[in-house]
């Protein structure tokens, strides 16, 4: 994430110059000279950056509340909610760190409120938010691996790829991303005046070598980022492929194929979202921890665009999950929303929709209450046709006429009647 080099870039060029008047001073100095505004920092800090992240705080929230639903329940829709968890706690840490910063460089670094809760507050608020950042890209990675499996051996994931797993996996990559990120909460501090300096263990060389740069390097871009690319290749030819395969076989589409090719599709895009909206600031940090370079303004576009990626994954689920849809719409505008009938949601009335949640494969069925009574109707009616065939055959007849069966048309159910 760029933002932990652009707080110690900061720390370095500016409130470090006071380092020399600190040893014998009673009282203590701040700087008085103001720095040349930035305007592209202070756009996207003071106001891109707050609205993106107060939007998407309750996407995610929205998100998290839809996804832990009992009916949404699969290995992908666990990891869903773990990425939303992490693009809240992303968000609301960043807002609360990049605003200070900008309002702080603003007022010269000196003795004012902003400033102060700026310093007091980075310490904590800037390794939770690389926490963050590191525990979504890894559930990034999660979610690749499980469509991969998914769609090149679906038999064995259906019992690899369950909520239950995918829940302990988004554990690991907590307790991994603390464990990794954890060294961070020591790399800042304040000195007996209030203000922001970087520690004795920031300032380690070998630090800065292993753990800064080649840690990132390895733990954050080059191992997930070659997962993500290399699966999602071999899982778009695999979609493609048996796209054509179905395309050409039955000339037509099966629902729940059709729903698991959105879904996976859905992961796609989602990916390729977040390895596009993090390529500047994989840069910047590239730059600026092996090259010791600074790119200028290219660092605050890599903060919004990486805000902008944890705010903007509500519109991926939207545009591909049609029950995330109605799952929205109705926790938004309730049960009869024309919204319902617009999203094609609305085919079943919303009081009649059940679910029944398989725990086997982490599956959830769908039926209605009216197609529930057809089931119990058939079943019924084809035990009355067999008492009655033993009794008297002409009864039977006359009983298989009006035999009420039940069917599958297009994924829905429905009754008929038996031709005499």
């Amino acid at each position: 994430m760029a933002l932990n080099s652009t707080i110690v870039s900061l720390l370095s060029n500016t409130t470090l110059m006071d380092r020399t008047d600190l040893p014998g001073l009673s009282t203590c100095t701040y700087p008085t000279s103001f720095a040349e505004v930035d305007y592209i920092s202070t756009y996207i800090y003071l106001l891109a950056i707050p609205f993106i992240c107060v939007l998407g705080a309750c996407a995610a929230v929205m998100c998290i509340v839809v996804f832990t639903r009992k009916q949404m329940r699969s290995s992908l829709n666990v990891y869903l909610a773990g990425l939303s968890v992490f693009d809240l706690i992303l968000l609301f840490f960043s807002a609360l760190t990049f605003s200070p910063l900008q309002g702080c460089v603003l007022q010269g670094h000196g003795d004012t409120a902003v400033c102060h809760f700026f310093w007091r507050t980075t310490p904590w608020t800037l390794p939770i938010s690389n926490i963050a950042q590191c525990g979504s890209v890894w559930t990034c990675v999660a979610v690749t691996v499980d469509r991969f499996l998914a769609v090149n051996y679906p038999l064995h994931s259906k019992i690899w790829c369950t909520p239950r797993r995918a829940a302990s996996i988004l554990l690991a990559i907590t307790v991994f991303s603390v464990s990794f990120k954890a060294p961070m909460f020591f790399e800042l501090t304040n000195d007996e005046c209030g203000r922001l300096r970087t520690s004795s263990l920031r300032d380690n060389k070998y630090y800065k070598e292993y753990y800064v740069t080649f840690g990132y390097l390895i733990a954050l871009l080059l191992i997930p980022w070659a997962v993500m690319i290399v699966l999602n290749v071999f899982v778009v030819k695999a979609v493609h492929k048996a796209y054509k395969i179905r395309r050409s076989m039955q000339g037509g589409k099966n629902n729940q194929e059709e729903k698991d090719r959105r879904c996976t599709l859905m992961a796609i895009a989602m990916v390729l979202t977040f390895l596009v909206f993090n390529v500047v600031a994989a840069v910047n940090n590239l730059a600026e921890t092996v090259f010791n370079v600074s790119l200028g303004f290219w660092s605050p576009i890599g903060n919004l665009l990486i805000c902008l990626n944890s705010a903007s994954n509500i519109v991926i689920y939207s545009l591909f999950g049609a029950r995330f849809r109605q799952m929205c719409v109705l926790m938004l505008c309730g049960r009869n929303s024309r919204w319902m009938e617009w999203l094609k949601v609305g085919r079943y009335p919303p009081q009649s929709i059940v679910s029944d949640w398989d725990g086997r494969d982490g599956t959830t069925r769908k039926t209605s209450l009216d197609a529930s009574t057809a089931l119990l109707s058939a079943r019924s009616s084809r035990r009355w046709s067999k008492r009655s065939q033993s009794g008297a055959p002409h009864q039977a007849a006359a009983a298989r006429k009006d035999t009420v069966i039940y069917t599958s048309a297009q994924n829905r159910l429905s009754l008929q009647s038996t031709p005499s």
